[in-house]
């Protein structure tokens, strides 16, 4: 099985179904693919540079892989992952790079990144591989915050709600992070959906979570503009739920925080 069958998996992590920067089997024994690119848009001729060297597997076990760059050039392939990967995209375009792992068993995994050749950028959209929509909001310490000011950041925004005990949870994963990588870049970005600007306060300041910038606007889940303009105030997505914006400013993950990981975080840095 080739790299190019693998395009329906990249096409379903484009859509956000299967979002974030790892894919494939994680029951402990099989290969876990991280296919990495700190820069994935500008305008053509666009050298892209992969890093595969976050690719690991909890045996140990001997691992090849197959990067398919998603335009008519060969698929490149090795043994060696402690390598950074160039490629020139000549044409304008949207392509997705994906990265196949594959054991001395047979056990396969598989990473994608969407590449944007074009001056522009990504469209705007609430995707992996989209511009994330940018916004300004009231900060829950004074004064107010814009997403496009953190541009050159990697940013984790978050929607979490005191009244949720998921959030709460996660809450201390993103805060391990942040205190991590804070030196390197990482920003936290919280948006409360609590219908009182206060329980959201409240909760922070009584559990010393104070490594994120935190939002509050009115109208709780269903109402809250920043909840509608990222779509989590529909009925089918649920809370907790993050989205990682890379320094471009183009998202890369979608999902439950609990799904993040410090190494693909680490990849994005």
């Amino acid at each position: 099985m080739g790299c190019r069958r693998f395009r329906v998996a990249a096409g379903l992590i484009g859509l956000g179904l299967l979002a974030g920067g790892l894919w494939g089997c994680t029951n402990g024994e099989n290969p876990v693919a991280v296919l990495a690119a700190a820069v994935v848009t500008g305008p053509a001729p666009f050298d892209a540079s992969f890093d595969i060297s976050y690719t690991s597997h909890p045996l140990d076990r001997p691992m090849t892989f197959m990067l398919d760059f998603g335009d008519t050039s060969p698929i490149q392939s090795g043994s060696e992952f402690s390598i950074a990967i160039h490629h020139t995209y000549t044409e304008p375009g949207a392509y997705s790079a994906t990265l196949c792992v594959t054991d001395d068993r047979g056990a396969m995994a598989s990473d994608s990144v969407a590449i944007t050749v074009d001056d522009s950028g990504p469209a705007v959209g609430i995707r992996v591989g989209e511009t994330a929509p940018d916004f300004t909001a009231h900060r829950t310490d004074g004064g107010s915050f814009t997403l496009s000011s953190t541009r050159g950041s990697v940013v984790l925004l978050d929607f979490w709600g005191a009244w949720c005990s998921p959030c709460r949870i996660t809450l201390e994963h993103l805060d391990d992070l942040v205190q991590t990588y804070a030196s390197r870049g990482l920003v936290a970005v919280t948006v409360s959906t609590d219908l009182k600007e206060q329980d959201a306060v409240n909760y922070l300041d009584g559990t010393g979570l104070s490594r994120f910038i935190s939002l509050w606007e009115r109208g709780g889940k269903s109402g809250n503009p920043i909840a509608q303009l990222y779509n989590v105030s529909s009925g089918d997505v649920g809370i907790p739920r993050t989205y990682v914006i890379d320094r471009q400013g183009v998202i890369r993950f979608v999902g439950h925080p609990a799904d993040l990981s410090a190494a693909f975080v680490e990849a994005l840095l």
